[in-house]
């Protein structure tokens, strides 16, 4: 019996886990048929995955990079499927943001624009974070004059999984939200969830990927720490040498200008200076 098995914390998470975890949704989409089929239903036509990754870094080193939960190519499209629990991760520009860099890593110099592939930016969210009571939304761009569709070859689906019609979808949605496998709809969800929570190396394989992520955790606090503290250092270094000039005339705004204090830090050194 391994480790984990004894670890009533590991094995009682895992029994709560539910596809729309999203980290439990990209070992789940592991899986290239139990992916394929969760996209039919959700796009309602057949699909071909050429190629498939889960938690798929797409890096900027002008800006901001991201971190994509499950990235799919297709013949013709290119689809990033994210599961958000709030509006904050679901915020349409943030779609947007995601399209951006997609397009830009994917496409390569002197491209015809008209090859440019299709792309599908698909959210899963636990609330619906539109407000329009809708169990799926799917978004795409429009002339303002006509109303007719700009087609530039993109998609934004919003599913809102708090709506469980008696439908596909809304069985999928059911399915993403069960902590159960005897009550999922799906067999192919069944099946691959079943696999993880009720069987040996299954729950093994979990707990191997947990101690990953808690090893990783524990390195990222440990440079954010390392971070921190330098920054706190530089800080203790300015308020000293702001405390040394003000006691040589300047006043406290002068000192600020002088070391380029931007004012949303300002209060953090008159503390320091005070305390």
């Amino acid at each position: 019996m391994f480790v984990c098995e004894r670890n009533t914390e590991y094995l009682d998470a895992i029994s709560r886990l539910k596809v729309i975890d999203d980290d439990f949704m990209r070992i789940v989409f592991k899986d290239k048929e139990c992916l394929t089929q969760f996209l039919e239903i959700i796009l309602e036509r057949p699909i071909e995955i050429i190629e498939w990754h889960v938690q798929y870094d797409i890096n900027n080193i002008l800006g901001r990079s991201i971190s994509i939960d499950v990235f799919v190519k297709t013949e013709n499209h290119y689809i990033n499927i994210e599961v958000q629990r709030d509006y904050t991760g679901a915020n349409p520009r943030r779609a947007r943001f995601h399209g951006s860099l997609i397009d830009a890593s994917t496409s390569y110099p002197k491209e015809e624009w008209k090859d440019l592939p299709r792309m599908i930016i698909i959210f899963i969210t636990e609330e619906d974070v539109l407000g329009y009571g809708l169990p799926i939304y799917h978004v795409h761009r429009t002339i303002d004059e006509n109303n007719q569709i700009f087609d530039d070859g993109s998609e934004i689906i919003y599913i809102n999984a708090s709506i469980q019609e008696d439908n596909a979808l809304g069985r999928l949605m059911h399915d993403f939200l069960c902590s159960e496998t005897s009550d999922m709809h799906y067999e192919f969800l069944r099946k691959r969830v079943s696999y993880f929570k009720e069987t040996e190396g299954g729950r093994k394989e979990m707990c191997e990927i947990w101690e990953e992520i808690k090893r990783k955790g524990k390195q990222e606090g440990i440079q954010e720490g390392i971070i921190e503290g330098e920054a706190r250092g530089r800080r203790e270094e300015k308020s000293e040498m702001i405390q040394k000039i003000i006691e040589k005339g300047y006043t406290l705004e002068e000192a600020f200008d002088l070391f380029d204090i931007p004012e949303e830090e300002q209060p953090v050194y008159i503390q320091r200076m005070i305390s």
